[in-house]
């Protein structure tokens, strides 16, 4: 049986996409994560390095185009985000496909050169912006600027910790990706409760997930 719903999720950095495969497993069958992986620069540099994050984009917009047949959402994590936003613009402004949302976490928006109002026309999805928290502000302190990025709905979402919430906070990362979905028009899905069983809930089965990987060229 086909998802209803396909999650292209951007890494930070080259290498594994493996940590998408975590959330895959914790998603219902019904969302299926498509992990991009990049092309390597090369070089002697321990940390891999990305290519020019503009060109990624080009390249996962013209992977992602073709695979629009059912409702497509984003997700950029750190330098991720940022392609992922880029992605979201091509394909509303070129492509004419609406991303149901663009999830952009751990990072500020890029900042807007001159002129680029003009250019790059804001979105019209709803954006979700995640971020960690220091002292109950959240980290980076220009996450709540991606509101000016879309004209629809926007959200910030602050978890525990400054870092690695992408791990301690997954089943609660979980429930509000399948709370932004399925609150979509026409949309009413039944939902596992991913809290686990601190909170009072039954450790929900196992079930079978989708996860792919796509190279960028």
């Amino acid at each position: 049986m086909p998802s209803t719903f396909r999650l292209a999720c951007f890494p930070h950095v080259v290498g594994s996409p493996a940590p998408f495969l975590l959330l895959s497993e914790l998603l219902l069958p019904t969302v299926e994560v498509v992990a991009l992986r990049y092309p390597d620069t090369g070089g002697n540099c321990p940390v891999p390095r990305i290519a020019d994050p503009e060109v990624l984009a080009d390249s996962a917009f013209e992977t992602l185009v073709k695979c629009t047949d059912r409702p497509l959402a984003l997700f950029g994590h750190r330098i991720g985000a940022h392609i992922a936003y880029r992605v979201a613009q091509r394909l509303e402004h070129e492509a004419g496909t609406i991303p149901t949302t663009l999830f952009v976490s751990g990072q500020e928006p890029p900042p807007r050169a001159p002129g680029e109002a003009a250019a790059r026309p804001a979105l019209s999805c709803p954006v979700v912006a995640l971020a960690g928290s220091r002292g109950g502000r959240p980290v980076p302190a220009g996450a709540e600027e991606w509101k000016r990025c879309t004209d629809g709905r926007f959200g910030l979402e602050v978890f525990p910790g400054e870092a690695d919430y992408f791990r301690s906070g997954g089943r609660q990362l979980v429930n509000l990706i399948h709370d932004q979905l399925i609150s979509l028009p026409g949309r009413r899905e039944k939902t596992r409760d991913h809290r686990g069983p601190d909170k009072g809930s039954i450790p929900a089965p196992r079930l079978p997930h989708s996860f792919r990987v796509r190279d960028v060229p």
